[in-house]
């Protein structure tokens, strides 16, 4: 059937519209699905329970991988105040999805671990707030090392990634080493961070959510303190959601169109500078 201009049939254009109203009903309900998290099950994914030794003494963890041969990118995955979480889990089986080797280290290790507090979680958080700076840092040390020596390429440099408290230490970690190709944090606290990021020499994305009350404050201050023109340094400030707005778990808090979109952030960061190091200040 030949179509001439002016001659449209009338079935033709309610064809077309039905096309184009499924088409926007999809895309619509694409972006308020939530992210496709892997199950612990996922057979293209190693995924594990890990413990390894450092200058302190045993660190517990969970790593995740690809099940295909070779390296990949090693990233090590700071947990937030509710520690070593089912959620945090989840984050780093996305992330080795996308083709990294990531471990995530508990940071109440020295204390028995995340799960020994049995679910109490005013005492986790009690207990991540006062773990003591080095013991945070031989941890993440030792993360690093166990990242490399099982599968993750990090001769030339690891990726950081943290959420809320662990956003936070991520930076501070990240200050002044020359072994991190990338940084990711959400949720920093600015008034913690802005000190350091003279030190911070790696490429580095902070992402708020902009009706964080714990944050809000500060934002200004830091995203002035973050600017350079010699340094690889976003801020992106997404407006009228809460903090936790990335996280499938928190279904009263969670905006998946949102999140996708920090997300796809966040890989666009670590795939453009994964495998380089940085080069000092």
């Amino acid at each position: 059937m030949s179509l001439v201009a002016g001659c449209v049939p009338a079935s033709f254009l309610a064809l077309a519209g039905s096309s184009a109203a499924q088409a926007a009903a999809q895309a619509a309900a694409q972006a308020t699905a939530p992210l496709a998290i892997p199950s612990e099950f996922d057979t293209s994914l190693e995924s594990v329970a890990v413990a390894f030794r450092g200058s302190t003494g045993m660190t517990l963890g969970y790593a995740s991988q690809p099940k295909a041969s070779g390296a990949h990118p090693g990233l090590v995955l700071f947990h937030d105040d509710a520690g070593l979480s089912p959620g945090v889990r989840g984050v780093a089986r996305y992330l080795a999805a996308s083709g990294y080797a990531v471990v995530a280290p508990d940071f109440l290790s020295p204390q028995g671990g995340t799960a020994s507090f049995r679910g109490v979680n005013a005492d986790v958080q009690r207990a991540v707030g006062t773990a003591p700076a080095a013991a945070i840092s031989a941890q993440a040390v030792g993360a690093l090392a166990y990242a490399k020596s099982h599968g993750g390429s990090g001769a030339r440099g690891f990726a950081l990634v943290g959420v809320g408290w662990g956003g936070t230490q991520a930076l501070l970690f990240a200050a002044g080493r020359t072994d991190v190709a990338a940084c990711v944090a959400f949720y920093p606290d600015p008034q913690r961070v802005i000190p350091v990021l003279p030190k911070l020499t790696a490429p580095m994305l902070a992402i708020f959510a902009g009706e964080d009350p714990a944050t809000k404050a500060g934002l200004a201050d830091f995203e002035r303190a973050a600017a350079s023109p010699r340094r690889t340094r976003t801020v992106k400030v997404f407006p009228e959601v809460m903090r936790g707005f990335h996280d499938p778990g928190e279904t009263k808090i969670y905006k998946p169109d949102v999140a996708k979109e920090a997300w796809a952030l966040v890989m666009q960061h670590l795939d453009a500078h994964k495998g380089t190091a940085t080069t000092g200040a």
